[in-house]
């Protein structure tokens, strides 16, 4: 049980880590969990979550997070009404107030044609514009995304954020953040991210060391160095290694968790590991 805990949640925090940092201090939403099995979900919201992200969108991922859901309007509810002004009209008149108005901005027309629009219905109320531009349509998404700053900026709207989503990675959002995105909703690369490969073996039994074929045997402390984030592996009782590349001091990491089945302190929240993640995630950008 200990691997599947620890496997999936680790790969797809990797992943939101990643793509953290591409986004730097900007927006990045969850937006995974509809491309997973639905008992996933708060798993996945969390894993993302604790990588980096701002927000997630299931009730129960949020729930579990100690935070409110968040997202912005679907496909399917302009296509429901028939019309996009009536849509994001009906989003901003039945929405709750603290609910950021961005309009979906490619449904039927052409991209920088429907963010006009939204701006033009929705005025100041509107937060900001996203595009889900398929990618059948796309072409250069970071082109379209130029355009539609270009033209929002060129009528007053520059205070119009532009969110961007439709099979983002790390890569993609770098580029796209580059030239103009505000904010990302980035689902299938997180929610479908490659598991971390660990793996549990016996390296010491009765006080003697042992280990298949393969693996180190004996007891083991993991040394790292808090400014250059490196790891250093060694037997457990030999003295603290300096570190390989700043010649600094070096801290071991392992704690131990649980005693006799039950923890032995309090584990840190969802909001601690978070900010955590971001402090390492500095270090490496630096």
């Amino acid at each position: 049980p200990l691997l599947g805990l620890l496997c999936q949640a680790s790969g797809i925090a990797t992943m939101a880590s990643r793509v953290r940092r591409a986004a730097g201090t900007k927006t990045v939403f969850s937006f995974g969990i509809r491309r997973a099995h639905p008992a996933l979900a708060p798993m996945i919201d969390r894993a993302c979550y604790i990588g980096g992200f701002d927000a997630v969108s299931s009730m129960l991922g949020a729930k579990l997070l100690g935070k409110n859901p968040t997202g912005t309007m679907p496909h399917s509810l302009i296509i429901a009404i028939g019309d996009q002004v009536r849509a994001w009209k009906s989003f901003d008149k039945y929405m709750p107030k603290d609910v950021p108005r961005i309009a979906l901005v490619d449904t039927y027309c052409d991209e920088k044609t429907e963010a006009i629009m939204a701006a033009e219905t929705l005025g100041k109320a509107l937060y900001g514009v996203r595009l889900d531009t398929p990618s059948s349509r796309r072409g250069n998404f970071a082109e379209i995304v130029k355009e539609v700053r270009w033209e929002l900026d060129s009528r007053g709207f520059k205070e119009v954020k532009i969110f961007v989503s439709g099979g983002l990675d790390d890569e993609s959002v770098g580029l796209l953040s580059a030239t103009g995105a505000d904010g990302f909703g980035v689902g299938t690369s997180v929610s479908n991210a490659p598991s971390v490969d660990f793996a549990m073996d016996i390296v010491e039994k009765e006080g003697r060391s042992v280990a298949k074929r393969g693996k180190l045997g004996g007891k083991k402390e993991v040394w790292r160095c808090d400014r250059c984030l490196l790891d250093n592996v060694l037997l457990e009782g030999v003295p603290s290694p300096s570190c390989s590349n700043c010649g600094g001091k070096t801290r071991p990491l392992l704690v131990r968790l649980l005693e006799s089945g039950r923890p032995t302190s309090p584990l840190p929240t969802s909001d601690k590991i978070r900010e955590q993640v971001i402090d390492q995630l500095e270090k490496l950008t630096t």
